[in-house]
């Protein structure tokens, strides 16, 4: 009688304290879930002030180098790599992260434009694209796409493809029938691969326009190609000579080495209008950067970005362009 009494009450207490550990669990881990939902937005608080103070920043050094090309415009009639804006810095501290960047004068590159000019095909700019071709063991006839590519004409040239070779493709497209955006686009010309694009990323660009080779800041391997008609011990004597502060000293040089030979006319200067820049910042987990295409003009009021991109990990978000571009950007130093 008494067992049986007993054991509902056993039996009782048993589940009031399995409810008790069920309550605690249940309680327990729904703490653990809004501590979780508190890291979290903690996190992302913290990533977006980072972000703001990397935009700001960013903002702030790209100004910095409009300021700093401006200056150098109105003292020097020439660009070289003696200059302030070749100087390399280390990354400068600056409230709560780094910043660092890198200043490349873009005609210091074989602009690939340059191959057309007034949409006829530029003789003395082909030879130069084919002879640096060469030197990166590549085929030279990969000019004849390139031409194709930007022209306006529908008349494939020899090793060249025009519409009707790229519509007969697996993913049909039509050729651009204008100037390259950006060397990227070389993936979509006829001829090229990721890893000859990969060979020619250091020495060549893709600006807006038709310019000159800065004999100053431009590599031996592009002076090779650019006056290829000279001897290598020549083109290693105007290499070492360097800076020329003038267009008559440049071409005084050019005539002694050339030694009464006629050298073919090429498009050549000391003076450069394009700038790549690369701006690096880091705040926290938060790191971006940041590369531009600076026009320079006469004065302050004429520098400005042709555009601007945020390279991230793996992909780029452009930020600023031109309509119907799609940048990338890519002798200079850091700022």
């Amino acid at each position: 009688m008494a067992n049986q009494y007993f054991k509902p009450v056993f039996q009782q207490r048993g589940l009031a304290l399995i409810t008790a550990m069920l309550v605690v669990a249940v309680a327990a881990t729904t703490a653990a879930y809004l501590g979780l939902d508190q890291q979290i937005w903690q996190r992302q608080s913290e990533n977006f002030t980072d972000r703001a103070q990397a935009e700001v920043v960013r903002a702030g050094a790209q100004e910095w180098v409009i300021t700093i090309l401006a200056k150098d415009a109105n003292e020097s009639n020439s660009d070289d790599l003696t200059e302030d804006w070749a100087r390399k810095l280390p990354p400068i501290p600056v409230e709560g992260g780094l910043v660092t960047g890198q200043i490349i004068d873009a005609q210091s590159k074989f602009n690939l434009n340059n191959l057309v000019r007034n949409n006829q095909p530029s003789p003395p700019d082909i030879g130069t694209f084919q002879h640096l071709l060469k030197t990166l063991l590549l085929d030279p006839n990969l000019s004849d796409s390139v031409i194709d590519w930007i022209d306006s004409d529908s008349n494939a040239r020899p090793a060249g493809a025009e519409d009707i070779d790229y519509l007969q493709m697996k993913t049909p497209y039509r050729a651009a029938n204008q100037p390259l955006q950006s060397v990227e686009e070389l993936r979509l010309i006829r001829g090229f691969t990721p890893e000859m694009i990969e060979k020619l990323l250091p020495w060549v660009t893709a600006l807006p326009q038709p310019t000159e080779i800065n004999v100053n800041t431009a590599p031996q391997e592009i002076l090779a190609a650019v006056f290829y008609t000279l001897p290598s011990s020549a083109v290693e004597q105007l290499y070492q000579q360097r800076p020329y502060k003038d267009q008559a000293k440049l071409t005084t040089k050019l005539q002694e080495l050339a030694g009464g030979k006629t050298l073919p006319p090429v498009h050549i200067g000391v003076k450069s209008s394009y700038f790549e820049i690369t701006i690096e910042t880091l705040f926290g987990r938060y790191q971006r950067t940041t590369q531009a295409l600076i026009q320079r003009g006469a004065d302050k009021e004429s520098i400005h970005a042709v555009w601007h991109s945020q390279r991230l990990p793996g992909w780029i978000v452009s930020t600023e362009s031109k309509a119907g571009e799609n940048p990338e950007k890519p002798a200079g130093g850091k700022i």
